[in-house]
Formats: C-alpha cells, sequence, structure tokens
C-alpha cells in the first residue's frame, strides 16, 4: 500500500505554488510508492483539481498536513516542530547563495539550519542544485522523494508538458463567469506587467515602447489606475488563474514578467514572452517552455525580493528596476514579439 504524503503548498508566491504542482505531477509519476495529499488555496483549488488531479490528491483541510512549506526563520517553526510538522525550507539556501558576500549572520544561519536538517525537522534541498529550476529545488527538499533526480525530473516533466498543455488549452479549463475580452484582443499584444516585488513594467515604459498593448491585471489591483491615467488599455481577469491563460490564449503575442502568470503561461502557450528582472532563469524558467524568455542585463542582477509595499527601493536602491531602462533590454522585448 502506498503511503500518503500529506503537503501543505500554500505558502510562497503563487507562482511558487504552480511549480510545487507541476514538480509533484511528475515525482507522482517517479515515485508511486507514494500518494500525494495536497493543500492548495481556495483560488487555485479548481485549477489544480482540473490539471492535475488524475495524478495528485487535493485536500481541504490544511490541518491535517505534516509536510509545511515556510520562509520562515526557526524561531517561528518551534511550534509547529513540538506538534511534529517537517517543515520544507527551499529559500533559505537559495537566498544566502544568491546574497554572494556571507556574513557572520549567514554562517550562523547555515549552521543552525543544517542541524535541524540532520534531526529531521527541517528539510533543505542541497546546494548543488540551487541554480536548477525552483520546482525540483522545492520538491526535493522532502527527504523522502529525494531519490528522484534531476534526470528522471526533467525527462518526467517533458513527458507531462504535451499533457498539461493540451489541458490548459482545452475549453474545459476553469475560468471565472465574469471574464469578458475585448474585441480586438486577437490583433493586439496583451501583457501582464505586475509583480510583487520590482519585476513591475514602469508606466513610462509601456508607453514609450507598447502604447498599443493591453494591460491585464486582476480586478481588485490598484496599480491598473496608472496605466488607465496614462491612457493605456487594460483588461482584467479574476479569481480563477485560468483567466490568465485565456487572455493570453486570445491575444496575438503575450508579454509577462517574471512573476505567477509566467508560471501559468509557460506551461499553456509558446506564443509568449518572459521578461527576466530579479531571479536566475536557470531557476525561475521551466526547462520545457518553448516561448522567449529575455535574460536581465543589470549589473544587480540577480535580486533578492522584496515586495513593493514594504521596502520603498531595491537592494541595490532602485525604486524600480534598472533593466527596464536598458535600451538593449527593450529592444530585446520588442524583438521578441511575433
Amino acid at each position: 500500500m502506498a503511503e500518503q504524503l500529506n503537503i501543505d503548498i500554500s505558502s510562497g508566491g503563487n507562482g511558487d505554488i504552480w511549480m510545487r504542482l507541476v514538480s509533484f505531477y511528475a515525482v507522482a509519476k517517479i515515485l508511486p510508492q507514494f500518494t500525494y495529499n495536497i493543500y492548495v488555496p481556495p483560488f487555485m483549488q479548481n485549477l489544480a483539481q482540473y490539471t492535475f488531479g488524475d495524478r495528485l490528491q487535493f485536500t481541504s483541510d490544511k490541518t491535517e498536513c505534516k509536510y509545511l512549506y515556510t520562509s520562515l526563520g526557526l524561531r517561528s517553526m518551534l511550534g509547529g516542530i513540538t506538534q511534529g510538522k517537517k517543515y520544507v525550507v527551499p529559500y533559505h539556501r537559495a537566498v544566502i547563495f544568491d546574497k554572494g558576500n556571507r556574513k557572520l549572520k549567514d554562517s550562523i544561519n547555515i549552521f543552525m539550519f543544517n542541524i535541524a536538517s540532520v534531526l529531521n525537522v527541517v528539510q533543505l534541498p542541497g546546494w548543488e542544485w540551487i541554480e536548477k529550476y525552483q520546482g525540483y529545488l522545492d520538491i526535493i527538499g522532502i527527504k523522502k522523494i529525494r531519490s528522484a533526480t534531476y534526470q528522471q525530473y526533467i525527462m518526467q516533466l517533458e513527458a507531462d508538458s504535451d499533457i498539461i498543455y493540451q489541458k490548459l488549452n482545452s475549453a474545459e479549463m476553469p475560468t471565472s463567469p465574469e471574464l469578458e475580452f475585448p474585441e480586438d484582443l486577437g490583433e493586439k499584444v496583451v501583457v501582464f506587467p505586475t509583480g510583487t516585488s520590482r519585476q513591475f513594467v514602469p508606466v513610462w515604459w509601456a508607453k514609450q515602447n507598447l502604447p498599443d498593448a493591453y494591460y491585464a491585471f486582476f480586478v481588485k489591483d490598484k496599480d491598473a489606475n496608472a496605466f488607465l491615467e496614462a491612457g493605456l488599455k487594460v483588461v482584467f481577469f479574476y479569481k480563477e488563474p485560468g483567466d490568465i491563460i485565456a487572455l493570453s490564449h486570445k491575444a496575438a503575442w503575450t508579454v509577462t514578467t517574471d512573476s505567477f502568470p509566467s508560471h501559468l503561461l509557460q506551461f499553456a502557450t509558446t506564443n509568449t514572452t518572459v521578461t527576466i528582472t530579479e531571479v536566475r532563469k536557470s531557476r525561475i524558467i521551466a526547462p520545457v517552455f518553448r516561448g522567449k524568455v529575455i535574460d536581465a542585463v543589470a549589473p544587480c542582477h540577480p535580486c533578492l525580493h522584496l515586495e513593493r509595499n514594504h521596502f520603498p527601493t531595491c537592494m541595490a536602491g532602485h525604486k524600480e528596476c534598472i533593466n527596464w531602462k536598458s535600451s538593449v533590454y527593450t529592444q530585446g522585448v520588442l524583438s521578441s514579439i511575433s
């Protein structure tokens, strides 16, 4: 009888959740001796069940999950550890690696997390995989499934990509009833300009370089107002993540920042350009993506993730990513649009 792993993958960004889903979908084929019972946030449940429900199980009760993904420090995990929880920490080593210049605090942190890993209360991906696709980094944090090699994982991801692509291109894919398409969307570029950090496409860049595109925002996103006030065209998506995919399918071409929409679209379309600003391309671009990628040219890349709402500047002191000020970067984006 297969051993059941109960896993809460809801911590982190929405893109992280999607990368974990495609990765557990692959590992469920590689390691069938386990069943994977997964908690995802409510907004993702319909798309997750539709796309991955043939191999993965989903639960609406996160309290039954023994494995929890987190970006918290050790002190914040103590309560859960005493209750038998096991924390999967996919970012700790990646953040230290990307910082480059280690300080005493970093060395102490590494030492404490290594002890927690030996005690099997914290699960970490190996240092050797830090520059690989984040989806793999996330799943091999769990020791029970660490026997799935990177080569096996890539081969299965390739085998699954057509299956996932077909599902995400089907009329049965869940979308919101409120979703509407502009009549001329099929002749236009749609841009997903947002991001919680400084991936965000500046309004001045949008107006100067893609003034006739549609800029897609979640309906409650107040950042859409700045684009509307600048005279740019805006289209909205709603609760279902499938709305993002549906908008991209209707458009002539899609441009997206390295944020949540990019993760969905890497498995749903080839007519897409992903712009890299903060994260390493090797970590954020799925090995199966067949669209176009514009890599960062900023000397401060890679950039540690700092949310715009809480930090006025990035680690290098810029209010907006300086990639957008580069003519080389801009020309790369524009030239990628077919």
